[in-house]
């Protein structure tokens, strides 16, 4: 079978879509099909087609203002191509709806789009320019109504949101990412307590991630004074990537004001060492507003880590071991669930199951029944 993927973003771009949308391909892949991704170029990547065996990845070339705006109106033309090529076209959210569409309708072939997350009228809480929030909600609204022949989502809260904006529950498949686990590493929990200058008897709490609008970093940081005075042993460590600038300056203004002693705030590692941070905590916050999955908080379970979740989105799908879930939004809730977690006042829930050898089966099988007009 021949598959074409049109998404905004693909690696080396780094994020749980992206990580989820390789593993995806590499197992088509290795089931003998062939594939096509159409993305945008990324930072140091140029623009132009890479061959690699039976994948070919064309990037587009963009400019940094409006991204996305740029990236749906110049990969229609290679879209169109790639639908003649493929047998069907899979789009993926956001930026990857339209052209995915308009290309398999043009080339009539059948067209699916993996919806990632649904915010519907929570972009106006979220995004604080209004003229933005209404950008995104009514172009949210267009590309989730295109008639796509199919729908995938990665959780069941996905699926509901979006039967809750008036799609059929028929047309919408859960299938869940496969599994994401830290790799073991030579740099032991204790070094990096050293380097960090927090002592072996000190409380350690972590947040990792992207700093983007969904994510509720911010209210972890308003909560790490009011915890740190009930919790005297209690430290902080934040490993942010810069995503949305406005979150960025408002996490460092605050983190500023604390004792430089309690808080680290730390600029995205190399996985490896990522992995040694977490083993180095005691305790995993994870304070989303909104989840389509949640890789997060899945490495954090996998690494046998006290969870503090919130509840938003998907995340109850998702966590499992000892874990403290809090309201989200509420900088109050986490101080309370973080103290929980020192206190070890946890719930406890079984270990999930999550493979991406099944979720590669489960989309190849829904591209048949697609193709052969069995959906």
């Amino acid at each position: 079978m021949r598959i074409c993927l049109i998404a905004e973003s693909y690696p080396p771009a780094l994020g749980g879509v992206e990580f989820a949308l390789q593993k995806l391909v590499q197992g088509f892949l290795s089931r003998g099909h062939e594939v096509r991704v159409i993305a945008a170029s990324w930072e140091g990547h140029a623009s132009g087609i890479e061959s690699q065996g039976r994948l070919t990845i064309v990037r587009i070339r963009t400019f940094p203002f409006f991204r996305r705006f740029w990236f749906i109106l110049l990969s229609i033309p290679s879209a169109i191509r790639g639908a003649a090529w493929a047998d069907v076209v899979q789009g993926s959210t956001f930026a990857g709806g339209v052209p995915s569409f308009l290309g398999a309708w043009l080339a009539g072939r059948k067209k699916l789009l993996l919806v990632h997350e649904v915010l519907g009228k929570r972009w106006f809480r979220l995004e604080p320019n209004p003229i933005s929030a209404l950008f995104y909600y009514l172009t949210e609204r267009i590309i989730v109504h295109l008639p796509f022949d199919h729908y995938e989502t990665p959780s069941q809260f996905t699926k509901d949101s979006l039967r809750s904006i008036g799609l059929p529950g028929s047309k919408i498949s859960v299938i869940y990412h496969g599994d994401s686990k830290f790799e073991e590493t030579a740099i032991s929990p204790k070094e990096v307590r050293e380097e960090l200058g927090f002592k072996e008897d000190d409380f350690v709490f972590l947040a990792f991630g992207r700093a983007g609008v969904t994510k509720g970093f911010e209210y972890f940081v308003d909560a790490i004074a009011d915890i740190s005075r009930q919790i005297p042993a209690a430290r902080f460590e934040l490993i942010l990537s810069h995503y949305d600038s406005r979150l960025s300056r408002r996490i460092k203004e605050v983190i500023a004001q604390l004792p430089p002693h309690v808080c680290k705030l730390i600029p995205p590692l190399p996985r490896a060492v990522l992995a040694a941070h977490v083993q180095a905590s005691d305790c995993i916050v994870i304070p989303s507003l909104s989840e389509g999955f949640g890789f997060s908080a899945l490495e954090a379970c996998n690494a046998g880590k006290i969870v503090v979740s919130t509840n938003a989105g998907s995340l109850p799908e998702v966590v499992f071991g000892k874990h403290v879930f809090v309201e989200a939004g509420s900088s109050r809730a986490i101080v309370e669930g973080c103290l929980k977690a020192q206190r070890g006042e946890t719930e406890s829930v079984p270990v999930k199951s999550f493979s991406w050898d099944k979720s590669a089966d489960e989309y190849l099988k829904l591209y048949e029944q697609i193709a052969h007009k069995k959906i």
